[in-house]
């Protein structure tokens, strides 16, 4: 870790939050819809090359989170800066001539690919409209990057003629074309086998700049954890855990929800039954305005009786259970004390930009 990044990060964003809802029906119709919060004051720190990994199921609020930090999806509160600047304060219409700096590769390709252009065709449109690069330049650097990814003889083959695997790849070509500093892949090997996974996730980081810096969205913990310095866990709009590459083993101490994620990743999970039952009738008296919004979930709570205490009366906050480990979990956090004392309760602080590690390219080996 040095110096250097600490003082000036990538990205750095805090407190962001989004609630979606609130308003009338269609033309303003029907009965007004109550809001929905997804996002409770997030914070996320990264400097340049870095790979953070941003896990949780589904409904957790990963994309809307990754939407915000993008202005692709406007926060409702919160800072931004990229590169120092504070990006919330750049007025919309001067949005579009700084997004190749900042780019999505979204979770759907084919969603992003005209059937009516070939491959070359889309890519060439990025260099004219992010680079302003056009003719016998553009398609050079058209060959050269679908060469990179091992599709040079797709360029005149249009979506259609693609597989699920090209098209993901044809997806982050377009993207690394534009030079982004700030690279945000959600659900990037979504629908893949684990060989296409391999190869896709491969591609991205090896075709990237060296100062390109990504945040990986999944709920896929078992891809994630090989491809990022730094992981953080997302639980309903909070972030329940940061962890460096290190201490992501499921055999270390981790908060009840990364538990649960490492054995949904060995599909060692309760059956939909058991959640509905743990969820049903019996829970319907917990008071979730306060205290730990995953008890109703959490073994340890449930282990423990139930009791009244901090978990059912404060919400918990990000604190150190282990070099480089930080957990929202009270129980934890008491076990902890008497061995790591909690540096600071500042979420941010956990937050530090690592030096990221020479990676091999050998990841199919990692995730067969």
């Amino acid at each position: 870790m040095t110096d250097s990044l600490n003082a000036k990060p990538l990205l750095k964003a805090i407190g962001i939050r989004k609630t979606f809802g609130g308003g009338k029906g269609l033309f303003g119709l029907g009965p007004r819809r109550a809001p929905t919060p997804v996002l409770h004051g997030v914070d996320l720190i990264m400097g340049p090359g870095e790979v953070t990994g941003l896990i949780g199921e589904s409904g957790s609020g990963k994309t809307t989170f990754g939407k915000c930090l993008l202005r692709i999806v406007e926060p409702d509160s919160g800072t931004v800066e990229l590169e120092g600047r504070d990006w919330l304060a750049v007025p919309r219409n001067g949005l579009q001539a700084e997004r190749a700096r900042y780019q999505m590769i979204y979770q759907n390709p084919y969603a992003c690919l005209n059937p009516g252009l070939t491959i070359g065709a889309h890519l060439r449109e990025t260099l004219k409209v992010f680079r302003g690069v056009v003719g016998s330049e553009a398609d050079d650097l058209v060959v050269r990057e679908l060469r990179r990814f091992g599709m040079a003889e797709k360029v005149r083959s249009y979506p259609g003629e693609l597989s699920g695997g090209e098209k993901r790849r044809v997806s982050v070509a377009r993207t690394l074309l534009t030079r982004p500093s700030l690279v945000v892949a959600d659900e990037p090997t979504s629908g893949l086998d684990a060989s296409v996974k391999a190869d896709v996730l491969d591609a991205m980081l090896q075709a990237r700049d060296v100062e390109t810096a990504y945040l990986f969205i999944s709920h896929d913990l078992d891809v994630i954890r090989f491809v990022s310095d730094r992981i953080l866990v997302m639980y309903r709009g909070r972030i329940v855990e940061v962890m460096e590459r290190e201490r992501i083993d499921p055999e270390l101490p981790h908060h009840p929800y990364t538990v649960r994620l490492f054995e949904a990743a060995r599909a060692d999970v309760p059956t939909q039954e058991e959640i509905d039952a743990r969820q049903g009738a019996e829970l319907r008296d917990i008071d979730l305005s306060q205290g730990c919004s995953y008890r109703p979930l959490c073994d340890i709570w449930h282990g423990a009786g139930r009791p009244e205490g901090p978990c059912t009366t404060d919400l918990p906050g990000l604190l150190q259970i282990a070099p480089n480990q930080t957990v929202a979990c009270h129980v934890m956090q008491e076990e902890a004390a008497s061995v790591v004392a909690p540096k600071s309760s500042d979420p941010t602080s956990s937050l530090e930009v690592p030096e990221s590690p020479e990676r091999s390219g050998n990841i199919e080996e990692s995730t067969s």
